[in-house]
């Protein structure tokens, strides 16, 4: 998708209990080049840090904050356009490092302790569930990520809820909004 189809195509404003916003460039730039202490680990790097290893075509990014104040879910979806192959082997590489990287790993003083597999919807050409737990100020912060692929886009939500940690999962609902934009 092109930088202005991508944009156009990526939710904003209020969604099934979430306020979508959009998120400035400059706000993001500098996680694009995090590294990983251990190479397998990169791709879930990466994509905590809102880009894909391999390089899109364009990026849209959004945080996402809970509409009402009954939910303690936070957290982000992003967009990244490529070619169907190098999205493929986006998940590829991520579904790789999934089960070499499963102990953690470190990028600039930030600690990932685990990494484990969690059910994704059944949405998308291709879906990946994970949780991760981040070390912060000597406290576990799980996160969960969705990543989904639909054609040549891959699409990243991320969600933390430090109430009850298993409800951190962005709400597929929220996901299926998202994809249904990309058409």
């Amino acid at each position: 998708m092109s930088p202005q189809a991508l944009e156009k195509a990526t939710l904003t404003g209020t969604s099934n209990g979430f306020e979508v916003k959009k998120v400035a460039e400059g706000d993001v730039e500098g996680g694009r080049d995090m590294k990983a202490d251990k190479a397998p680990c990169q791709p879930p790097t990466s994509l905590a840090d809102g880009f894909t290893r391999i390089p899109a075509v364009s990026v849209q990014h959004r945080s996402l904050g809970p509409a009402e104040a009954k939910n303690a879910t936070v957290g982000s979806l992003w967009l990244a356009s490529h070619s169907e192959q190098n999205a493929k082997k986006v998940m590829a590489d991520l579904r790789t490092s999934l089960r070499e990287c499963s102990g953690g790993f470190q990028t600039l003083g930030l600690t990932y302790t685990a990494i484990t597999p969690v059910n994704a919807p059944k949405l998308g050409d291709e879906a990946v569930g994970y949780r991760i737990t981040n070390v912060v100020a000597k406290q576990t912060v799980p996160m969960t990520d969705t990543v989904l692929r639909e054609g040549g886009v891959v699409a990243v939500f991320h969600g933390v809820n430090m109430l009850t940690p298993n409800d951190s999962a962005i709400p597929e609902t929220v996901v299926k909004a998202q994809l249904d934009r990309l058409g």
